[in-house]
């Protein structure tokens, strides 16, 4: 019984070793009984030629074999990314790298990769001589925001028969967030909360905050930082900068993911396309193939708004928070700074329109929870629910923090969310209204790509 255990471990020791840890395997085992046959063919029947095909099979069985085992691991491939991040509307590019460090030339070398981003194609046919090395990228527009993968990867060679073929899979997969676009808002009656208004004079001080109140002149021991330069040099005085400390209201950003205020909607024929490339619209963004249906692209649109508001009132200094539920709640406490316009983005990313709390519901909730916790906060809605079901939700709202409110209407026609506003207008909630394909200037448009090419004469000639 040892004895056979024994052989059974040296079997398999032998099998992985010829097999190069069960990379290396023949496409297609029934070839190897050509070569027996035909010698035993051979010897059966006295004919030389048999032999001569028998040995010569064999034997070019053996040198495919030791081809490609020469080859396969020496054959290195590298793939770097260039950003661990993107925004809808960029391009993501990854680096690949192709050794040969045998010296046996590549014929053909195969890439499989499984990623998941909309768009992205990473498969690919490589050649290679021996001791060379290949370099080239892949490039991906991301048309939809998500968190996805990039790999595994499998890559497989052989030999120039066919015989045999090295495959090895690359089981690390990197991940790539795509965040939403920012898109500039056109001018909206943003409620400032209870704390808004006026700078006051005994609140001017000259601790650093976003809102400058006002100017005085330059007395001994201020701080040379604090100075206001350009008033210097249109007065000749030196004048210092005073900040008002009473700042605007938090602003809570509720936004609607229920299923049922994302109904499907009729298609219809696309927008043409806006004079500015960089522009946010239908057609650009919004209608891409990675979208199925026209809810999704109103969703989109949504969460676009919203992220965009968020941006805008951050940049104003104010603190900013995030409601909403399509399934689990996305609650983002008040916050101020960058850091905070992450954490809204990376709350939304991966955010769908599945809920199944409508937005009231959501509102109501939200008014027992930690969320209404900010004195004074104001609200704003980001839905596409045109019917008003939420509308006393958003009166129980007011009542507790009478902050003020405003509403961000998506409608896949303008007309239809008419109705709807006049009625909140008649409340004293500002709202707007955003059609879908109606142009949006992206925040950060993409820098015009430019490319270069070398004349025989050695100069660069940019394009």
């Amino acid at each position: 019984m040892n004895y056979y255990e024994a052989s059974v471990r040296h079997l398999a020791r032998a099998r992985r070793w010829l097999s190069l840890e069960g990379r290396l395997r023949p496409t297609q085992p029934w070839v190897f009984a050509l070569g027996p046959a035909a010698l035993l063919a051979g010897l059966i029947a006295p004919y030389a030629g048999l032999f001569v095909i028998a040995y010569s099979y064999m034997l070019l069985v053996l040198l495919m074999y030791l081809w490609v085992r020469e080859l396969g691991p020496r054959v290195a491939l590298h793939r770097k990314l260039l950003a661990e991040w993107a925004q809808v509307g960029d391009d993501l590019e990854e680096l690949w790298d192709l050794e040969n460090r045998a010296r046996l030339p590549l014929l053909w070398l195969e890439l499989e990769d499984a990623s998941t981003l909309p768009g992205y194609n990473g498969r690919r046919v490589a050649g290679l001589g021996p001791g060379a090395r290949q370099q080239w990228r892949t490039q991906a527009h991301c048309t939809r925001r998500g968190v996805y993968t990039l790999g595994p990867l499998t890559a497989s060679l052989g030999d120039p028969f066919g015989l045999f073929r090295y495959q090895w899979r690359e089981q690390a997969a990197r991940q790539i967030v795509i965040y939403p676009p920012l898109v500039r808002l056109p001018p909206l009656l943003v409620p400032q909360g209870q704390r808004g208004g006026l700078a006051r004079a005994d609140l001017l001080q000259l601790h650093v905050t976003p809102s400058v109140g006002g100017l005085r002149e330059y007395a001994p021991g201020d701080p040379p930082s604090r100075i206001h330069w350009p008033t210097v040099a249109r007065t000749d005085k030196l004048m210092i900068k005073e900040f008002d400390q009473e700042r605007a209201g938090a602003l809570w950003i509720v936004l609607d993911l229920a299923a049922g205020a994302y109904p499907p909607a009729p298609a219809r024929a696309p927008a043409p396309l806006h004079a500015d490339p960089y522009a946010f619209t239908q057609t650009s963004v919004l209608d891409t193939p990675a979208l199925e249906s026209r809810a999704d692209s109103l969703l989109e649109l949504a969460i676009v708004l919203a992220c965009s508001l968020a941006s805008q009132a951050l940049a104003e200094g104010r603190a900013v928070g995030l409601l909403a539920d399509d399934g689990r709640r996305r609650m983002v406490m008040p916050g101020r700074g960058p850091r905070q316009l992450w954490r809204i983005l990376g709350a939304l990313v991966d955010a769908h329109s599945s809920g199944a709390l409508p937005l009231g519901e959501v509102l109501r909730q939200g008014q027992a929870a930690r969320a209404t916790e900010t004195a004074g906060a104001a609200l704003a809605l980001v839905t596409p629910a045109l019917d008003g079901a939420w509308l006393p939700g958003l009166a129980g709202w007011q009542t507790r923090r009478a902050g003020g409110a405003l509403a961000l209407l998506v409608a896949d026609v303008a007309a239809q969310a008419q109705p709807l506003a006049a009625q909140l207008a008649a409340s004293g909630v500002p709202a707007s209204i955003f059609e879908l394909g109606a142009p949006l200037p992206l925040l950060t448009p993409p820098k015009p790509k430019t490319s270069a090419r070398l004349s025989p004469l050695g100069k660069v000639i940019g394009g």
